[in-house]
């Protein structure tokens, strides 16, 4: 996950925490996927993804002749995702030889601390929502953090979500492309990770044919924006990109400059409503990334067959969150490289190598989330990825992205 929070789902993070710790255990399991979430914190969106890859496994029961189960643990501490408690988690996961994947973890400071413990098992790890570019980047900018997460000099964590650059690249293009606006002005609260975002922004944009006529860092939390706005529209700027978060107050800007300008973002503020409460009057209009595919738009077989199980087996529950299909996208990818790496050992419980090449080998896998395959840094080729809109007030779907061309 990137900046954002999501706050307006801890009520629900409370509610699922206070009703389940996690899925029954299954001691006569032969082999085990493991999670490392923070299902009791404030991260409402994780209880679900708990959920999904409890389904996955429920409807795999078996790879080949050796029964599937599943081991959640929780890495939350006073309702925060903790480093110390991720690394307990993963210790406790290598401990068990029948752990041979984990879905996670879900944040991207706990995979820093995580991939250098799993590698050298080595344990293979897959995430739906860890965006930092420097888990699989080697772009200036990360000073080569990719590398030294992989003490053993090879990969052994893959993910679906796309790295935070990315998502410069992805609105570049659906600003050119789509709503043939070429001329941008970008400001950022953002410091060092904004500007990884803006590099690939600004060089997409140039291969679209735009330009990024102007950009300025700023505090977090300023709310004055005359001076940015002014320099914006005397260079002909056409856009304003954002790169921060509505817990900061950026959509502020959106309040103070011309409804006639384009307001664009990224996740930080993206399907929020506090960004739509902050823009006041100014919201419609407002677009933004999210690196995340609702299943219940996708209108893919994949997509509906997956959110019908989902609310079939859970239907208490009256909603998902960020992530739940993509979370089940990842549980199945592990699966499914497990059945492979079963078949390729003549039927035999294989070792977690032979489950990490699998998964590294996985091509063309069909989710509820998009087509999969693995580069070999573990980016997908194709990571989820949405637009949306703000109408009539509020965030609206507009399309699911192709990032195949487009990966910063």
């Amino acid at each position: 996950m990137s900046r954002a929070w999501r706050s307006t789902l801890i009520a629900t993070a409370i509610a699922l925490s206070a009703c389940q710790s996690g899925p029954p255990s299954t001691p006569e399991a032969n082999i085990l996927i493991g999670s490392d979430l923070p299902i009791s914190g404030f991260f409402g969106d994780a209880p679900p993804a708990m959920q999904a890859i409890q389904l996955a496994v429920e409807q795999h029961p078996m790879i080949g002749r050796f029964r599937l189960g599943y081991l959640s643990l929780d890495d939350a501490v006073a309702g925060v995702a903790t480093p110390e408690k991720g690394i307990q988690n993963v210790s406790q996961m290598i401990d068990d030889s029948r752990v041979l994947g984990v879905v996670g973890p879900w944040v991207s400071y706990l995979a820093r601390d995580e991939i250098p413990e799993t590698n050298q098992v080595p344990l293979a790890m897959i995430s739906s929502s860890t965006t930092n570019s420097c888990l699989t980047r080697s772009v200036p900018a990360c000073y080569d953090r990719a590398g030294k997460l992989r003490p053993t000099g090879s990969n052994n964590f893959f993910r679906i979500a796309p790295p935070d650059l990315v998502q410069g690249a992805a609105m570049a293009d659906y600003l050119t492309r789509t709503l043939h606006n070429s001329r941008v002005a970008a400001i950022n609260e953002w410091g060092d990770d904004g500007a990884l975002y803006l590099d690939s922004f600004a060089t997409e944009l140039a291969r679209d044919g735009g330009q990024l006529v102007f950009s300025q860092q700023i505090n977090p939390g300023a709310t004055q924006f005359g001076g940015f706005l002014a320099e914006a529209s005397r260079r002909g700027a056409q856009v304003i990109y954002a790169l921060g978060d509505a817990d900061s107050q950026i959509c502020v800007v959106r309040l103070q400059m011309s409804p006639d300008l384009l307001f664009a973002g990224t996740d930080g503020f993206t399907n929020t409503t506090a960004c739509i409460k902050q823009a006041g009057g100014n919201a419609n209009g407002m677009v933004g990334t999210l690196g995340d595919v609702d299943a219940t738009l996708s209108g893919s077989p994949a997509a509906m067959k997956a959110v019908r199980d989902y609310h079939r087996r859970f239907p208490r529950t009256n909603m998902h969150g960020f992530s739940t299909f993509g979370t089940y996208d990842c549980a199945l990818i592990l699966i499914d490289a497990m059945q492979r790496a079963v078949d390729a050992n003549n039927g035999g419980i294989p070792t977690r190598r032979q489950v990490l090449d699998a998964l590294a080998q996985t091509k063309g896998f069909v989710g509820a989330t998009g087509t999969y395959t693995f580069k070999s840094s573990g980016d997908a080729t194709a990571p989820l990825m949405t637009i949306y809109k703000v109408v009539d007030g509020k965030w609206a779907f507009q399309s699911q992205v192709d990032l195949s061309s487009a990966q910063g």
